[in-house]
């Protein structure tokens, strides 16, 4: 009997401090969750020329518009900006390499699935010689959410941009020498500078 009575005490003592500290314990906030499972469920895109701030951009940066194209960018003193015969326009400077062209998005087709096609193409193409560096992933480009993926091909590394717009979409491809990492933020400044034209 003593012990029967023992054993009651003991366990209305351990309930008692059960109800104690989780009376304690600060409200759950369920956005936390919310916060765990978005992060989870949509991957968030990366941001190109994360450690970029505007104020980096000194008054020697000029801008180019390119109304056809529909996109504006800013490119920096000792750097040529130079539109093609094919239309697209070249940016570059000894070691530093961008181009952008304006691509038709066929059909019910979107950047991603485009990205894979070329990506396959190139496999096809150029066997061993081109290597999938970095896979597609999200990437913001300003107020833009785009999609980039890296490659080696023929050795030489190359970023591609995929940034939609209505019925079409800009290419933008950065073969800028990796080995010089000043030409390579330079070169992601220009890129993350990139600004849609309202038509």
């Amino acid at each position: 009997m003593v012990k029967v009575v023992m054993l009651l005490i003991l366990l209305a003592v351990l309930t008692l401090g059960i109800i104690w500290v989780t009376e304690k314990s600060p409200p759950k906030d369920l956005t936390d969750d919310l916060l765990v499972s978005n992060s989870l469920a949509i991957p968030q895109p990366e941001t190109l020329g994360a450690s970029t701030t505007l104020t980096r951009r000194s008054s020697n940066w000029k801008p180019y518009s390119d109304k056809v194209m529909g996109f504006q960018i800013q490119y920096p003193d000792g750097i040529t900006a130079k539109k093609e015969n094919n239309g697209s326009l070249t940016i570059s400077k000894d070691g530093l390499f961008i181009t952008i062209s304006s691509e038709t998005l066929p059909g019910k087709d979107t950047v991603n699935t485009i990205a894979e096609q070329d990506i396959n193409q190139k496999i096809n193409i150029m066997g061993d010689n081109f290597k999938l560096l970095e896979t597609i992933s999200p990437v913001s480009i300003g107020s833009i959410t785009g999609i980039t993926y890296t490659t080696a091909e023929d050795s030489k590394e190359i970023t591609y941009f995929y940034v939609p717009k209505t019925l079409s979409y800009l290419l933008i491809t950065n073969s800028t020498d990796t080995s010089d990492d000043k030409l390579i933020s330079t070169s992601d400044d220009i890129i993350y500078s990139l600004e849609l034209l309202e038509k």
